[in-house]
C-alpha cells in the first residue's frame, strides 16, 4: 500500500513537471507566433477622381456614392464600380494604390498588414477580385513585405513592386506590366512578365507566352475578313454620273482595300470604312498609327479648294480629358494644288495634316506619338477609325492598318 502511494506521488509530480515544461515552452511559443503572423486591417481609401462612382456591399446593395473629389473609407468585401463617364482611386496606407477606369468594378477581398509592424514575419497582404474592365496597379514594396494578388475571371495575378495593367472582360484577360515584374496563373500553367511584357488568356486558349507591351487596338489591320464583320463600310451623296466602289482586293502578296471612284470627272464622291473601336486609352505612354498606301488615281488636285478632299485619308475619332469630341486626321495626296499652291495651313497642324508621296509605289506611314504631340487635346478614348477617299475620280490602296497603343 505505501509502495502504490509512493509510486502515484511520484506520478503526479512528473506529470506536474511535464505540464509546467509544457507550460513554459508552449506560452513563449503561443506568443511569439502570434507576434509574428497577427494581422490588422491596412486602412483604404476611396476617391472619385471623375464622375459618381458607386460602393457597394457584398450582396450588391447600395451603399454610397462618391461624387468628383470626394473619398471615403473603403472595407474589405466592398465592391467599387464605375461607368463611362467616372474614374476612381484606391490609396492604401503602404503608398500601393489601384486606378479604376471607366465601366470597371472591382471587390476588395483582403487588405491586412503585420499588426507588429517589422516584428511580423509575413508580409502585408492586399487581394482584390477584377470583375470586369480596366485597372491600373501600384506595388509599393516588393513580394517579400507585401503580397498584392489580382484576381480576374481567367487569371490570377501576382505583384512585384512596380506598375501594372490589366483588363478583363467575359472572353479575355489582358496583363501589362509597365515597371517591374509579376507572375500570371492559369489553370495550373504560370508565367513570370517582364517589364514591358504583357500575356493575353481567356475561355478556349491558354495563357500566352509574353508579348511586347504594344498592342494593336484595330481588329483586321490586313482585311482578311469580308468588309462588315469589322470594318463597315459606307458613302456619302454617290450620283449616277460616278460610281464609286470599295472592295478588298489583291496587290502583290498584299490584301488591300481599294477605293475606286469612276465615271464622270469633276463630280464629288465620299467613299470608305469604319471600325468603332470605343477604347479608354487613358495613361497610356504611347499611340500611334501606321498603315501602307499606295494613290494610283487623283484627278482632283491637292486636297481641293478647301484641302479636305483627297484619296486616302485616316480619321481618328476620340474624346480629351475635357470631355470634347475631336478628331485627328492624315490625307495623303500626289497631284499638287493647281499652280504649286500650297494648301491650307490648317491641314499641316499634328491634329490635321496633308502629306504628298510618290504616285503608284507602296508608302509605309507611321503617325507621330499622338499622346505626347496633341498635348492638352491628346485622346483618353478612341471611339473610332476611319479610313475613306474623297474628291473627283481617284484610285486608291491601303493595307496594314494599325492603331499601336503601349500602356
Amino acid at each position: 500500500m505505501t509502495r502504490n502511494s509512493e509510486r502515484r506521488a511520484w506520478l503526479i509530480l512528473l506529470s506536474a513537471f511535464g505540464v509546467f515544461c509544457l507550460i513554459l515552452i508552449t506560452c513563449p511559443a503561443s506568443l511569439y507566433f502570434y507576434v509574428i503572423s497577427a494581422a490588422k486591417p491596412m486602412p483604404v481609401e476611396l476617391t472619385s477622381v471623375r464622375g459618381i462612382v458607386l460602393m457597394s456591399n457584398g450582396e450588391a446593395e447600395l451603399s454610397a456614392s462618391i461624387t468628383d473629389g470626394n473619398s471615403i473609407e473603403l472595407g474589405e468585401g466592398r465592391t467599387v464600380t464605375t461607368d463611362a463617364t467616372s474614374q476612381a482611386i484606391l490609396n492604401f496606407a503602404d503608398d500601393s494604390s489601384l486606378t479604376l477606369y471607366g465601366d470597371t468594378e472591382v471587390t476588395l477581398r483582403r487588405s491586412q498588414q503585420p499588426r507588429f509592424g517589422r516584428l511580423g514575419r509575413y508580409p502585408a497582404e492586399i487581394t482584390v477580385e477584377v470583375h470586369r474592365g480596366r485597372i491600373r496597379a501600384t506595388a509599393a514594396r516588393n513580394r517579400t513585405d507585401l503580397m498584392f494578388k489580382l484576381y480576374t475571371p481567367h487569371a490570377e495575378i501576382v505583384l512585384d513592386q512596380g506598375s501594372f495593367s490589366v483588363e478583363s472582360n467575359e472572353t479575355l484577360t489582358q496583363a501589362t506590366t509597365r515597371l517591374g515584374e509579376a507572375t500570371v496563373r492559369s489553370d495550373e500553367v504560370f508565367i513570370n512578365l517582364r517589364q514591358g511584357e504583357r500575356t493575353v488568356v481567356g475561355p478556349g486558349f491558354p495563357l500566352s507566352d509574353p508579348l511586347p507591351a504594344e498592342q494593336n487596338l484595330l481588329a483586321d489591320s490586313n482585311f482578311t475578313a469580308p468588309l462588315g464583320e469589322f470594318w463597315e463600310p459606307y458613302s456619302i451623296n454617290p450620283i449616277a454620273s460616278v460610281t464609286p466602289s470599295t472592295e478588298v482586293t489583291v496587290d502583290g502578296d498584299r490584301r488591300v482595300l481599294n477605293f475606286r471612284s469612276q465615271g464622270a470627272d469633276e463630280t464629288h464622291s465620299e467613299i470608305g470604312v469604319v471600325q468603332y473601336v470605343n477604347k479608354d486609352v487613358r495613361d497610356f505612354q504611347s499611340l500611334r498609327i501606321f498603315a501602307e498606301v499606295r494613290l494610283l488615281n487623283q484627278s482632283l488636285p491637292g486636297g481641293g479648294q478647301q484641302g479636305s478632299e483627297f484619296p486616302i485619308t485616316i480619321n481618328i475619332a476620340y474624346q480629351d480629358a475635357a470631355g470634347i469630341e475631336r478628331n485627328w486626321f492624315h490625307h495623303f495626296y500626289y497631284e499638287p494644288p493647281r499652280d504649286n499652291n500650297i494648301l491650307p495651313d490648317v491641314f499641316n497642324q499634328p491634329d490635321n495634316a496633308s502629306e504628298r508621296v510618290a504616285p503608284d509605289v507602296w508608302i509605309p506611314y507611321e503617325s507621330v506619338n499622338l499622346v505626347t504631340t496633341l498635348g492638352p487635346a491628346k485622346p483618353v478614348f478612341i471611339r473610332s477609325v476611319k479610313i475613306y477617299a474623297s474628291g473627283w475620280l481617284y484610285d486608291s490602296m491601303i493595307t496594314n492598318v494599325s492603331l499601336l497603343a503601349e500602356e
